[in-house]
């Protein structure tokens, strides 16, 4: 293999970026967008992409297939690649391309650049070893509409029905992000009708018990005689029927209008919901020393439960 080393002077220095990328064997010499420099080793980047293998062995600085944005010079026996990706999402995409532990995303963006170039240059297999990143919690929690709508327009479907049922967790029409202008509008529609069909799916929750656990008429709700019960009265699992306290008939009727906007168990063990609850539940003596353990118990145990089971019945309709 040629080594700089004795060779004819070339018009590019080694990259001052950690190794690998500085090999004095190296023979090709990538130049970025932000006046970076990569010395690397054409195997690595011909293995991980057929179209960069055919576009390095043209010998021509138009080949086919025509790629925007990137120049092909030769310089004695080394190939110089001058690329209008920046100095970071090129050494990620590096990192990909070498046998190394891949690189750490702390941000939506640098995630989204890399699948960008990797799709520029065809490395589907390397697509798939990025999609990992892309649903980390801390973005599935805090951003997982451009999850969807990344994962959606690079055609990643398991990341992209993970980050669906977290959008759910946001209002209806959450706030505008610029990556919805890279996916149909009939995609977003169709996100938002399931956000309602889970919607429906889980208010359903709450005005129907029969799906309570065998055990729930121990529950004080249903015990006790000393509170104003409310008008109707609700069938279990057991075949039997109940009265029930109005206060705990209150706490699902805010459960319900909670679950309209952000259909999520989160929602439903919301502190401030419950504790209107308990407040209403502390004016009674019968109920006031169990009501907290028996609504935690059923909230924690059961509520959340089973509104993450109704999500699950619902089919995300999108075609990928």
């Amino acid at each position: 293999m040629s080594q700089f080393v004795g060779a004819a002077p070339l018009s590019v220095e080694v990259s001052s970026f950690r190794a690998p990328f500085d090999a004095t064997d190296a023979d090709l010499i990538i130049h970025t967008s932000d006046d970076a420099k990569f010395a690397v080793h054409q195997i690595f980047l011909t293995v991980a992409s057929p179209l960069l293998k055919r576009f390095l062995l043209s010998g021509s600085s138009s080949p086919c297939p025509r790629f925007e944005g990137l120049v092909l010079k030769r310089d004695g026996n080394y190939a110089i690649i001058k690329l209008e990706e920046d100095a970071q999402t090129t050494e990620r995409v590096l990192q990909y391309c070498y046998p190394f532990s891949n690189p750490v995303f702390s941000s939506l963006n640098d995630v989204q650049a890399v699948l960008e170039m990797m799709r520029k240059f065809g490395m589907k297999g390397l697509m798939n070893r990025v999609k990992g990143s892309l649903v980390q919690q801390a973005f599935l929690d805090e951003q997982p509409l451009r999850v969807f709508a990344i994962a959606y327009r690079y055609g990643l479907e398991d990341e992209a029905r993970i980050a669906a049922k977290y959008t759910v967790r946001q209002p209806f029409f959450a706030p505008y992000v610029e990556e919805l202008e890279h996916i149909p509008a009939s995609v977003y529609h169709r996100l938002l009708q399931y956000h309602r069909k889970c919607s429906v799916a889980t208010c359903s929750l709450t005005a129907d018990f029969s799906w309570f656990p065998g055990f729930a008429s121990r529950w004080v709700w249903f015990q006790c005689d000393d509170c104003v019960h409310h008008p109707l009265s609700w069938p279990l699992s057991d075949g039997k029927i109940y009265e029930v306290n109005a206060w705990f008939i209150e706490f699902m009727e805010r459960a319900r209008n909670a679950l309209r906007e952000r259909p999520c168990g989160k929602v439903v063990a919301d502190p401030f919901l419950i504790a209107e609850c308990l407040e209403a539940a502390s004016g009674c003596l019968t109920c006031r020393p169990a009501a907290f353990l028996d609504l935690s118990v059923f909230v924690g145990e059961h509520f959340t439960v089973e509104i993450d089971r109704a999500i699950d019945t619902v089919e995300l309709d999108i075609s990928f």
